[in-house]
């Protein structure tokens, strides 16, 4: 099983995790709310869609990344992250990248989303593509998660880690 572990998947990275789950991947999307596309976690009330069809959600507050992170390894139930999608606010980015870091399988790729310039160098040593967008005029969902998703793309076929930037066209 593919698991994608997409932190920050019910703003900005919507879009990036319904993708994820319609090719098949097993998407966690930790976040402060449940968002409506994804189950309640395996162990949570009955769900009318199967798990295969619907991301993994694990409540998460980003000023505690210790016990976020023992929350998704909670629901992985022994799988490691094959994929890290990540769009953190900059005062927890490292805090929380530095904790689901034991959560990632040996070298698993990471794309990180950014909004500002300058870009802060990776934080993890897994190979990391990284994202700068721009302002976007109209589409910004669309235009977001077309961006972020060439990133996975050239992330999944072992490219070299770069940064790529979406600007309004």
């Amino acid at each position: 099983m593919r698991t994608a572990l997409v932190l920050g998947g019910t703003g900005m990275l919507v879009g990036c995790a319904r993708q994820l789950v319609t090719r098949g991947w097993h998407v966690v999307l930790p976040s402060r709310t449940r968002p409506l596309m994804a189950d309640g976690g395996p162990d949570r009330a009955a769900r009318a869609i199967s798990r295969e069809h619907r991301p993994t959600w694990v409540k998460a507050d980003w000023t505690k990344p210790h016990e976020l992170a023992a929350e998704v390894e909670y629901e992985l139930q022994g799988h490691v992250v094959n994929l890290l999608v990540a769009w953190v606010h900059s005062s927890y980015r490292v805090n929380v990248l530095n904790a689901v870091l034991p959560l990632l399988a040996e070298g698993a790729p990471v794309v990180e989303v950014h909004t500002c310039a300058p870009v802060p160098d990776p934080v993890l040593p897994n190979p990391t593509q990284q994202v700068l967008l721009g302002h976007f005029a109209h589409d910004a969902a669309h235009r977001t998660s077309r961006a972020v998703l060439e990133a996975v793309e050239r992330a999944l076929e072992g490219r070299p880690p770069s940064l790529h930037h979406e600007d309004a066209r």
